[in-house]
């Protein structure tokens, strides 16, 4: 799985300009399952800007819901549940560690609506101590 969650790393940073539906068609046309692809679309943004926020003291929910195909909401689910959450979070943990450029971190937690929120928290002059994001809700691509 380490080698999808590289794959998709590589593409999210060498294409930053793609959307996400077009990062999710690249990494299907690298081989990628589509269930897998989609998760990667949108975990790796999240686990990348939680990383990249930890020390602010911003509290992440440990939890998630997905609307299903009829519209209505999937039961809560543990990110700790998802095996390519878990990948995901050791992945780019590894990569901290190993020095990786903040702006590669960037190109992908910037990405996520949670560093997009944090951000225009901070613009406005909060501070994100003590602020408790909601329960994000995943639409798959």
């Amino acid at each position: 799985m380490t080698n999808n969650i590289s794959r998709a790393v590589a593409i999210f940073r060498k294409s930053s300009a793609l959307d996400d539906r077009a990062v999710f068609n690249a990494l299907v046309a690298e081989g990628l399952e589509a269930p897998v692809a989609a998760r990667l679309v949108v975990f790796l943004p999240m686990v990348y800007a939680r990383l990249l926020l930890e020390k602010t003291g911003a509290r992440f929910p440990d939890k998630f819901r997905s609307v299903l195909p009829d519209g209505r909401f999937s039961a809560l689910t543990e990110f700790s549940d998802e095996p390519l959450w878990i990948e995901s979070m050791e992945f780019a943990k590894a990569e901290i560690a190993s020095g990786v450029r903040s702006q590669d971190l960037m190109t992908i937690g910037g990405r996520s609506a949670e560093f997009d929120a944090a951000n225009q928290l901070l613009n406005r002059g909060s501070k994100l101590s003590g602020i408790a994001f909601d329960t994000p809700t995943i639409r798959w691509p």
